[in-house]
């Protein structure tokens, strides 16, 4: 049973994407481990956190298995809400195989320990997007995903072939799974050329973030610059209340990474990105909702 006494409560949804809290870089080896990372969130105020999937065998293989995930989930009170990350789909080209392995390691964590959405989208920086046949794609990924209650919510990075406000929500009216939204993510958003007023709608996801406004060497930058919300040059309370105009109510995630706020101690780190999360929804007008812990 949860122990719905550990922590406090935010009085908002709020996750901890998977590299928040993880204390390394983007592709490396999380330096906090599992338990220490979900004691840490709940104790600062989130409800649910985010899987790489990748840290699920590689948890595993430190001896953690399975039930002792669960229970490390059940008594902090948190929900494994995000799963990262669904790629290699977009383009053409696409290895059917690899993308296979992909949706099977996604399956892998729903199947343990549910979940809300997967992050999507492609990193890659050249080729041509058939619009048409990406979604379609996208719809057939969505279909398959739906049984164990995931949606989609793809995001798009400013230096991908997916870059641009209009292409994603373009990919996503072509796509006709109910289950598909975009994944707002305030730096990939404003970076991508969008402006509040160019909100629409499905939106799958919120990631919660901040930084300046950058014009060039946009993956470096989206690696080392994504601050917490509130402290940088972004409009992120302008953004909340666009989104929230939509009717989104929530889930609200963090995923935040400098290399300053890697090196915090992993409690810290989940207090302040819990606080900052709390001053722009606050700023922003967005409901608080009880959750159950």
């Amino acid at each position: 049973m949860a122990d719905r006494s550990a922590g406090r409560s935010s009085g908002y949804d709020l996750v901890a994407s998977f590299f928040t809290l993880t204390g390394a870089g983007f592709g490396q080896e999380p330096r906090h481990p599992f338990p220490v990372r979900c004691r840490a969130a709940a104790a600062a105020g989130f409800t649910g956190i985010g899987l790489h999937i990748d840290d699920l065998p590689r948890t595993i293989d430190s001896g953690i298995d399975l039930d002792q995930m669960r229970n490390v989930l059940s008594e902090n009170g948190l929900r494994v809400e995000e799963i990262e990350f669904l790629g290699g789909w977009v383009l053409d080209d696409s290895d059917p195989a690899e993308l296979d392995a992909t949706m099977r390691r996604i399956e892998a964590v729903a199947d343990a320990f549910g979940g809300r959405h997967v992050s999507a989208g492609e990193f890659r920086d050249h080729g041509l997007v058939d619009i048409s046949r990406a979604a379609e794609r996208l719809d057939a990924l969505a279909r398959r995903l739906a049984p164990r209650g995931l949606t989609i919510a793809v995001e798009a990075f400013p230096w991908s072939v997916l870059a641009g406000p209009g292409t994603v929500p373009e990919i996503i009216s072509r796509c006709p799974a109910s289950t598909v939204g975009q994944l707002i993510d305030v730096w990939h958003f404003y970076n991508n050329g969008g402006e509040p007023a160019t909100v629409t709608v499905p939106i799958g996801a919120v990631q919660l973030n901040d930084g300046p406004r950058v014009h060039d060497d946009f993956l470096t930058h989206a690696r080392t610059a994504r601050r917490l919300p509130g402290e940088g040059d972004l409009d992120v309370v302008g953004l909340i209340r666009a989104v929230l105009r939509t009717g989104y109510t929530g889930p609200w995630c963090v995923e935040v990474n400098t290399p300053e706020f890697r090196e915090l101690p992993v409690d810290q780190a989940a207090a302040r990105a819990v606080r900052a999360a709390e001053a722009v929804l606050d700023a922003a007008g967005a409901p608080r909702t009880a959750i159950a812990r």
